[in-house]
């Protein structure tokens, strides 16, 4: 069962997500989509479609600042989507029972459950896919060179991607700002319970050496497994369901 949800967060603007019910379950997956995206991208339908599968209820959502969530695109901040993280587990705690909690974030929500895992105590378990250990030099995976002069001479760029919502959006500097102003490292050396990263072979946006280095960073208990062949998002099916196997196995020790 799928229920679509509406919560505030921190700055009292409406966030939407989805709920994804098993029968009976008791551990709380809570996703976090990357960005440009949001939680009705690839990614995040597939993980909603899979973990309840194996018995989770899953938790997606739409950070502030995304074409389902209230804000303007253009004050997006990763620090702000941190704080979100906070407010879907206060909604999901005080909705649903369940004994376990698990925080898993893919791409640019890699990023922000890095950042946030380590304040929060109701979590068990951290699962970060399409992570970067480094944000200064991450920052080429999301903007172009000309994106980055607009970013320094008009305090904006403008999205041209034609077909999807974000064509034609601005983005704020402050939101570029930002790489340079979050320490990952700093965050996840804190966290201090089991971590799996989860990377693609082929995956060039990051490279497998800086999701690497973010394993090598963090406390053990963890675990870094790398798909062969599999690009960032895990597109190819055999390579989802076996990203699938090892969460799914995660989660369940």
């Amino acid at each position: 069962m799928v229920q679509t949800v509406f919560f505030k967060n921190a700055r009292g603007l409406l966030l939407k997500g989805y709920a994804h019910v098993p029968r009976t379950y008791d551990t709380a997956v809570v996703f976090c989509h990357g960005f440009p995206s949001n939680s009705r991208g690839s990614t995040s339908q597939r993980v909603g479609r899979a973990l309840p599968r194996a018995g989770f209820l899953v938790f997606r959502f739409d950070f502030s600042h995304s074409p389902d969530s209230a804000g303007k695109f253009e004050e997006k901040l990763m620090s702000r989507e941190v704080e979100d993280i906070k407010s879907a587990i206060d909604f999901v705690s005080s909705r649903f029972s369940f004994k376990k909690l698990v925080l898993y974030g893919h791409s640019t929500g890699a990023i922000d459950a890095a950042l946030y895992a380590h304040r929060d105590r109701r979590l068990h378990k951290l699962i970060l896919t399409g992570a970067v250990a480094d944000l200064k030099g991450a920052v080429r995976y999301d903007f172009t060179d000309g994106q980055v002069k607009d970013f320094w001479e008009k305090g904006y760029m403008v999205y041209r991607r034609r077909g999807e919502w974000v064509d034609g959006k601005r983005l704020l500097r402050r939101f570029y700002d930002e790489f340079f102003l979050l320490d990952i490292p700093r965050a996840i050396q804190k966290f201090k319970r089991p971590l799996l990263v989860i990377h693609g072979e082929k995956d060039a946006i990051p490279y497998e050496q800086e999701a690497y280095a973010l394993y090598r960073m963090a406390n053990r208990p963890k675990r870094f497994v790398l798909i062969k062949g599999a690009d960032h998002s895990f597109h190819g099916r055999r390579h989802f369901a076996e990203a699938m196997r090892h969460i799914i196995s995660f989660i369940r020790k």
